[in-house]
């Protein structure tokens, strides 16, 4: 009798135990849950302030070409026309991010935070390499017809193959710029501001939690 209530016992204390466990886990991992989304914050005030900067630098740039279409002007109007699309394009991706980090923040599950995390990701390096695309285009509103005729040979032996350098330039940078160079020096050079930052901090919370998971 006295073997049957200390088995007893000890079933109780086991049970006891895997609840206090499980219960830690959870609270553990609702804390890691709220620190990844509280880290979010300064990437989503950064999106806010892009789209109403992107904003203001459309409408200026607007202004620009409404206000110089003449022939004589094409290099600045086209310049300036790449620049007002591109930006366009940007604005639409930050009002996205901004709707991912919402919908991040009203999350409950820790694989659907993730995969909007990954989505935040993708979504910020894509914009980037939209966004340098224009590199090449900020050495050519200036040129005119008049420099071109006066001064030939600074233009196609100088100016020329600079625009040339600053293509290439943006080329590359389209095309490296992904997750997998994420370890590189000139990729966390570039990535170092508080935008990108947050976001991988907040995916560190995440993995965090994994690992506890798993031990």
């Amino acid at each position: 009798m006295q073997e049957l209530e200390i088995i007893n016992l000890w079933k109780q204390y086991d049970e006891k135990l895997e609840k206090s466990i499980s219960l830690n886990r959870r609270v553990i991992a609702e804390l890691q849950q709220q620190k990844a989304k509280n880290a979010l914050r300064p990437a989503k005030q950064i999106k806010r302030l892009a789209v109403v900067a992107g904003l203001i630098y459309v409408a200026l740039l607007s202004f620009l070409v409404y206000n110089s279409l003449k022939f004589e002007n094409i290099f600045f109007v086209a310049s300036l026309g790449i620049s007002i699309v591109i930006t366009l394009i940007a604005i639409v991706v930050y009002i996205h991010q901004l709707y991912l980090i919402n919908d991040i923040d009203n999350s409950e599950s820790v694989i659907h935070i993730q995969q909007k995390l990954a989505d935040l990701q993708t979504s910020t390096l894509k914009i980037v390499r939209i966004l340098l695309l224009q590199l090449p285009f900020y050495s050519t509103w200036y040129i005119n017809f008049q420099w071109i005729k006066e001064s030939p040979n600074m233009f196609y032996f100088i100016h020329l193959p600079i625009v040339f350098l600053f293509a290439l330039a943006a080329i590359w940078l389209y095309r490296n710029i992904n997750i997998k160079n994420m370890h590189k020096k000139w990729f966390k050079l570039l990535f170092s501001g508080a935008e990108w930052t947050a976001i991988v901090k907040s995916g560190q919370f995440l993995k965090e939690i994994e690992h506890f998971e798993k031990a």
